[in-house]
């Protein structure tokens, strides 16, 4: 059954980890109201004092991946948006004979209600007040279907990130919004895969490794981590390995993130060594991706048990494992 999501704007006026368009982060009582692969639309609530043009409006649509947990808050979860578009036209809550789009009549909605299910026949009246083509959500690329083929990469002229310190990962994706600018499906992916929990695990043992020893880390909505250890620099890219059979899948995207943000990113990285760091090692029968990425020149690290271990002869020189 679709589902209303209550999206604030501002981060100033959000307690969850969202990241509109990629994320949505919730607690325990929306549990039963956020099934896979159910549609939704993004509902804007008014801000505080702060009104937009899009508050108390309905302003896009797409699909729901998986919930998985969220590794901070036990009563919490995250569930990805694997498709997501902006409607053309705002819709406000009320049509034009004065009913509420959610309910077909003039009964008052659960406002206080963040997650809301609603009918199918309500859904696509929302999505026809928005100028949704028939085909809607179907023809809108999937962070699923993109995250199993080789990385696609953007045109350097996309707009860049400016890195920023990590004391501390994050919590969630770490996602800072920009203005109004829609996340791409390559970035939404990424940011998807950095609220998993031998994503984080890996990174934090990395940044822990890299304080221990003086060093600095940063990131930003692009790059997982960027680590100075000893005036090595270290531009690091983490995988979650959730299933041994995608591994290789996981080898190949993480390289070409890595060139990509290299090339992209070179004023701010330089000529940093390149770190592709897995959750979990690889099994035997996929083990020879660390030669791979040797000959690629990347180094090749994961977390094991409390530990992160090298897994080439590139990751043996790393400066933060010494």
């Amino acid at each position: 059954m679709p589902v209303i999501l209550s999206q604030h704007f501002s981060p100033a006026f959000r307690i969850y980890a969202d990241a509109e368009g990629s994320l949505y982060h919730y607690p325990r009582q929306y549990f039963t109201r956020i099934r896979p692969y159910d549609s939704f639309v993004y509902y804007r609530p008014l801000g505080a004092s702060i009104e937009r043009p899009d508050s108390k409006h309905y302003f896009g649509f797409g699909v729901l991946g998986t919930p998985f947990p969220d590794v901070e808050k036990a009563d919490h979860r995250f569930v990805p948006i694997i498709k997501y578009e902006r409607f053309r036209n705002l819709v406000p809550l009320r049509d034009p004979l004065g009913n509420y789009y959610e309910t077909g009549t003039p009964k008052a909605l659960p406002a206080q209600s963040a997650v809301r299910t609603i009918g199918e026949i309500d859904f696509y009246r929302i999505l026809a007040a928005a100028g949704v083509a028939s085909t809607g959500v179907a023809t809108i690329p999937s962070t699923e279907e993109v995250a199993a083929v080789a990385y696609a990469g953007r045109p350097i002229s996309y707009p860049k990130d400016e890195l920023r310190i990590a004391r501390i990962i994050p919590p969630g994706a770490g996602y800072r919004p920009h203005g109004d600018q829609v996340l791409d499906v390559f970035e939404s992916a990424a940011l998807q895969e950095r609220a998993r929990a031998d994503h984080q695990r890996v990174l934090k043992m990395i940044a822990g490794a890299v304080h221990e020893r003086g060093g600095t880390c940063s990131y930003h909505n692009n790059i997982d981590l960027f680590a100075t250890t000893n005036a090595q620099p270290t531009l690091i890219e983490a995988k979650s390995i959730n299933d041994a059979s995608k591994i290789v899948d996981r080898m190949r995207y993480g390289i070409g993130q890595l060139t990509d943000y290299g090339v992209r990113y070179k004023a701010e990285v330089g000529k940093a060594v390149r770190v592709l760091a897995f959750g979990r090692p690889p099994d035997r029968d996929t083990s020879w991706v660390g030669a791979v990425l040797q000959e690629a020149d990347i180094a090749f690290v994961a977390a094991q048990d409390d530990r992160i271990i090298p897994l080439n002869d590139r990751a043996n020189d790393l400066r933060f494992l010494r």
